[in-house]
């Protein structure tokens, strides 16, 4: 088992993307922390249009249906007992320009002096001071790779630098933990616990199908109401491509 810290000053765990408004989890979800885990150790994740495999349908890279699979735990590291270990939701909102087509698409060109003649303001919410705890367990493989990588033994595979949703969006720190700190783990809330209210309560995505959205998988989380050093059961998650992720070649 492997146990990680991560901090970092901006994230975004994306739930939905619409034109006008781009909503994050509340907090670092399933499929975040794998996709990082994977481009620490060096797992290329992507599935490109031209490789094999590629159905061709989707004008996008889609997830290779080989990846390696195991299970993890995610916490909020305890801070005195109050809510400031949380990451805070804020939103920003910018301009969002395109060229519409067509004698009734946005504003007559004339009108517009050469300028774009469609602009709509977008909101886009992004998570602030996170801080997270990360538990990897029933790989060794990858447990192996990662510590590699963090010690920058490990040169194949690796592209770019880490990131969390956005790759302005840059890791202050991300490390193995000597000492595993207290901490609220997300439990994943089914049947009669997800009737009541509890605080915190988010939904987190586990697996992010770019084919085909219905079979995108996620689930409703909250952390646990005291802190420990070890993950409840309820805690742990497993993450990786579903039996059924296989797709056809060209």
């Amino acid at each position: 088992m492997l146990s990680l810290y991560l901090q970092a000053p901006f994230a975004v765990c994306r739930t939905f993307t619409a034109g006008w408004y781009r909503p994050t989890a509340g907090f670092l979800t399933p499929s975040a922390a794998y996709g990082l885990i994977l481009n620490v150790a060096g797992i290329e994740s992507r599935l490109r249009e031209e490789e094999a495999g590629h159905h061709g349908k989707t004008p996008a890279t889609l997830m290779r249906a080989d990846l390696p699979r195991f299970r993890i735990a995610l916490g909020v590291p305890a801070s005195g007992g109050n809510c400031d270990e949380f990451p805070a939701v804020q939103s920003l909102y910018q301009q969002l320009h395109n060229y519409p087509v067509g004698k009734d698409a946005g504003m007559p060109a004339e009108l517009a002096k050469g300028n774009k003649n469609n602009i709509t303001p977008v909101r886009r919410e992004i998570l602030c001071g996170l801080r997270a705890l990360v538990f990897l367990d029933g790989n060794d493989e990858v447990d192996d790779r990662v510590r590699r990588g963090l010690r920058g033994d490990l040169n194949e595979g690796r592209y770019g630098l880490p990131f969390l949703g956005d790759n302005q969006f840059l890791l202050d720190k991300l490390e193995e933990c000597g000492e595993v700190p207290p901490a609220r783990w997300y439990e994943r809330l089914e049947g009669d616990e997800a009737a009541g209210p509890r605080s915190h309560t988010t939904r987190l995505t586990i697996w992010i199908d770019r084919a085909d959205m219905s079979k995108t998988t996620s689930a409703l989380y909250a952390p646990t109401q005291t802190a420990t050093s070890t993950p409840p059961a309820a805690a742990w998650t497993d993450v990786g491509p579903p039996a059924d992720v296989g797709v056809t070649s060209k």
